[in-house]
């Protein structure tokens, strides 16, 4: 397994990229989060995983149907 920074997987494509904290990378880099998402979302040929350690942020709030139900989303 590599793991690689958002910064370095441009041009790449991965089996399963995950997003770990995604509310705080959303809230640290607000002019960028939407940029790192593109190009993280875009770089998986078959897993996506989002981890959020609060609230999901505004940007992915339309794809809310699409995750798992498993997950306990905290308002």
């Amino acid at each position: 397994m590599r793991v690689f920074d958002i910064q370095h997987i441009k041009g790449l494509e991965f089996e399963a990229v995950f997003f770990i904290g995604v509310d705080g990378l959303a809230r640290r880099l607000k002019e960028l989060f939407p940029r790192y998402l593109y190009v993280g979302v875009t770089r998986a040929a078959t897993y996506l995983g989002v981890t959020c350690e609060g609230r999901l942020p505004a940007i992915l709030e339309p794809l809310r149907p699409q995750f798992s139900d498993r997950v306990d989303w905290r308002s």
